[in-house]
């Protein structure tokens, strides 16, 4: 009787270790990461984008950044099509690989015919007391390489090239001037009045190019203040300068002279060739 005495209390032990195993293995296939999308195709029309073949962002205009929309963990197949598109060929295809509760930007950048999706992996801790956190995405095909500097100071982002996003940069809070230098050199193309830009704002500012050619910059807010969850995303038909979900003007200022300081580096450099071309 001791074998199957033994054998019955195996079977018991062996099922309580399945069933406390059965909590651990769900958990695993829930775990979700969180994405968005940002339109900086000048000529793509609304967008959708599919992961692994599921509608997961749709009707998604130019200059627009969505709101995270969560999804498994794990390597997946992203593809962007016309809004409304479910057949046929994507406009774009990536494969991105995406980690629990992490936050991604698919950024689709470039002219429709030759679009790209950048994959990239937002960072919304807060900066430290004082301070405001900034990146740049080079969405525009006809920017040369520039380097992004604090006004008579530091170089924040070197050798920014399409299509190309930096880190997150960490800059001190309160008034900030920016200018751009040709890449890897000391020669100011453009430089920024100096502009607010509020403690513990966490900002995202996409260069791309309007249907008409101009060099616009798209100001996207990440998080207001320190502690603040993401806050979605914002749509704008006034070259990219308006503020997101009511934040403070402030941020729209700083962008807007981004835009200026891409603008103006782009116009020297046509301007100095013209006579090439």
């Amino acid at each position: 009787m001791a074998p199957v005495k033994l054998a019955r209390t195996a079977g018991v032990v062996a099922l309580l270790l399945g069933a406390l195993a059965l909590p651990a293995a769900a958990g695993a296939q829930e775990a979700r990461a969180r994405v968005r999308v940002l339109h900086l195709s000048p000529d793509a029309p609304k967008i959708d984008v599919y992961v692994d073949g599921t509608s997961t962002l749709a009707g998604v205009p130019f200059k627009t950044a969505t709101k995270h929309a969560q999804v498994p963990t794990g390597t997946h197949t992203v593809e962007i099509r016309p809004a409304g598109s479910a057949n046929g060929n994507p406009l774009a295809t990536a494969r991105a690989t995406l980690a629990p509760d992490a936050a991604y930007t698919l950024a689709a950048v470039g002219l429709a015919a030759k679009l790209q999706i950048m994959v990239l992996k937002d960072d919304f801790t807060a900066p430290p007391p004082g301070k405001a956190k900034l990146r740049g995405i080079d969405a525009s095909p006809q920017s040369p390489p520039i380097d992004i500097a604090i006004a008579g100071g530091p170089v924040l982002f070197r050798n920014l090239t399409f299509p190309e996003a930096t880190p997150f940069a960490t800059v001190e809070a309160g008034s900030v001037a920016l200018e751009v230098r040709r890449a890897g050199t000391e020669e100011v193309v453009f430089k920024s009045g100096a502009r607010p830009l509020p403690a513990g704002a966490i900002l995202t500012v996409a260069g791309t190019v309007s249907p008409t050619g101009t060099i616009e910059v798209l100001p996207i807010l990440d998080a207001a203040g320190a502690g603040a969850t993401p806050q979605g995303g914002i749509a704008t038909g006034a070259g990219g300068t308006a503020p997101a979900d009511g934040t403070d003007l402030a941020l729209s200022l700083t962008a807007a002279g981004l835009a200026l300081m891409v603008g103006g580096a782009i116009a020297v450099r046509r301007r100095r060739h013209g006579g090439a071309q």
